[in-house]
C-alpha cells in the first residue's frame, strides 16, 4: 500500500477487528534511528502490507498513514506482536506513536512453557503447526520493488500471529497469567524506553563508582552532547563516541585538541567537527561540579563462601520450579535477586513482594515453595535421571 486512500480503507476494516497483528522490516545499521521500510498489519484472515517509504519525509505524507496510527492507539484493539521492542520503537521514532494494548508473544511464550526468547518461526511451529521461510535476517528491505519472495516472507510475519495470540491467551488464562503477560508486555509500550534522557544514561554509566565528583559532572556534559550529536547526525552512538570514550575523556579531562586528539575512538572527523564542543563539554562539567549530586555509587554485593555454596543449590532450585510450573526462569528470579533473598529468608512471601524480591507473580506461584526451601523444609534429591524436590519432615 503507498496511498491514503488505501490506508483509509485498511483503517475501516481494521476498526472492525477485536484483536490485530502488526510487525515492522527496518534498516539500522548506519543510522541512529530506525528506518522503517514496511509496516505488516494482519487478521485472522488477512494481512496487508504498508510501503513505509510512501509515508515519511513531509508532514503531507506522514499524515497519509494517520488513519492506521489511530488503529494503534485504539485501546479496544489488542495489538499482537513477537518481540515487541524493536517494532514499537519503530512506531514511535518514526510517528511518534506507540502500539497499545499490546501482547508480545514472546513474552506470552515465556509464561507458557515454550522457553526464553523463542523465535518466532519456532513459536509458530510449536503452537500452529506452521513452518516459515528462513533467510531473509540480512535483507535489504529499502529495495524498490520488493521482490515476491520478500513479500510472501513479510506476509507470512502476521498472518499466523492472531491465530498464535488467542491461543496463548488461552493458555495464559488456564495458567492464571495472563494480567502478568500484559503486564511485561506493556512494558514496551513505554515512550522513555526510546528517548533515554542524557542524564538517566550518565547515572546508569556512572554506577561503579569509578568517577569523582568531577569526572561524573564532565560525564554528564559529555553525555549531553554526544546525545544530541547522535540525533542531529541520525547516525550510530558508537560513530561518534562510544560510552567507553565518554568515561576515558571524563576521567582524563584534556585541557586542548591536541591531547583530545590522542583519545581512540574519535574518529577524526568528529574531531575536527567537534573538538571545541567536547571541551567546552569538559570545561562545563568542571565549573558545575560543584553543584552537581552524585549518584549513589551501586556495587555488587558479594557474598560469603557458605552464602557462594547456598545461591548455587538455591539457582538449581528455583530452575526447578520454573520447569514445573512452565515458565522462563527469569520471571521467577534473576542471579541478583538470590543473594537478597537468602538473606531475607526469615521474612514472609509478601516482605519479599513489598521490598522488590520477588515478582507478585512469581510469588503467588511459587514464593511459599521457595521460602520452605531456604528455611530448609525443602530439599533436593538425584535420582536415576533427574534432580527432584522432596518436602522434609
Amino acid at each position: 500500500m503507498t496511498r491514503p486512500e488505501q490506508i483509509s480503507e485498511l483503517a475501516a476494516e481494521l476498526s472492525r477487528e477485536s484483536i490485530i497483528s502488526f510487525d515492522t522490516e527496518f534498516i539500522r545499521e548506519s543510522t541512529f534511528y530506525p528506518v522503517v521500510e514496511v509496516i505488516q498489519v494482519g487478521t485472522e484472515k488477512k494481512s496487508w502490507l504498508i510501503d513505509a517509504q510512501a509515508f515519511r519525509g513531509s508532514a503531507e505524507k506522514k499524515q497519509g498513514l494517520e488513519p492506521l496510527l489511530d488503529i494503534f492507539r485504539n485501546r479496544n484493539i489488542l495489538k499482537i506482536v513477537h518481540a515487541a521492542q524493536g517494532d514499537q520503537e519503530c512506531l514511535f521514532t518514526a510517528w511518534g506513536v506507540i502500539a497499545t494494548p499490546s501482547l508480545d508473544t514472546a513474552v506470552a511464550a515465556s509464561f507458557c512453557g515454550y522457553g526464553d526468547g523463542v523465535g518466532l518461526g519456532n513459536l509458530l511451529k510449536s503452537l500452529l503447526g506452521v513452518t516459515l521461510k528462513k533467510g531473509h535476517a540480512r535483507t535489504n528491505w529499502g529495495v524498490r520493488p520488493l521482490p515476491a519472495q520478500l513479500l510472501e516472507y513479510a506476509h507470512s510475519d502476521v498472518i499466523h500471529l492472531v491465530e498464535a495470540g488467542r491461543k496463548l491467551l488461552d493458555q495464559l488464562d488456564k495458567l492464571g497469567r495472563r494480567e502478568w503477560a500484559m503486564e511485561l508486555s506493556a512494558r514496551f509500550e513505554d515512550p522513555s524506553l526510546y528517548e533515554p534522557e542524557p542524564d538517566q544514561l550518565t547515572q546508569k554509566l556512572a554506577r561503579g563508582g569509578k568517577l569523582d565528583i568531577k569526572g561524573f559532572a564532565v560525564l554528564r556534559e559529555l553525555m549531553r552532547w554526544r546525545e544530541a550529536r547522535v540525533r542531529q547526525l541520525n547516525l550510530p552512538r558508537r560513530w561518534v563516541a562510544d560510552d567507553q570514550v565518554l568515561m576515558d575523556l571524563a576521567q582524563v579531562r584534556p585541557k586542548d585538541a591536541g591531547h583530545l586528539s590522542a583519545f581512540r575512538g574519535l574518529g577524526k572527523g568528529e574531531i575536527k567537527h567537534s573538538s571545541e564542543h567536547i571541551l567546552q563539554a569538559i570545561r562545563t562539567g568542571l565549573e558545575k561540579s560543584t553543584q552537581v549530586e552524585m549518584p549513589d555509587r551501586v556495587r555488587a554485593d558479594i557474598p560469603s563462601d557458605d552464602e557462594k555454596r547456598v545461591i548455587d543449590l538455591l539457582q538449581c532450585y528455583v530452575g526447578i520450579l520454573a520447569d514445573q510450573h512452565q515458565i522462563a526462569v527469569k520471571h521467577v528470579a534473576t542471579s541478583a535477586q538470590l543473594l537478597p533473598l537468602l538473606r531475607a529468608r526469615d521474612r514472609s512471601v509478601e516482605d519479599w513482594v513489598r521490598g522488590g524480591l520477588l515478582s507478585s507473580g512469581a510469588a503467588q506461584i511459587m514464593g511459599q515453595e521457595i521460602r520452605e526451601f531456604l528455611q530448609g523444609r525443602r530439599a533436593l534429591s538425584v535420582g536415576t535421571k533427574k534432580v527432584n524436590v522432596v518436602q522434609v519432615s
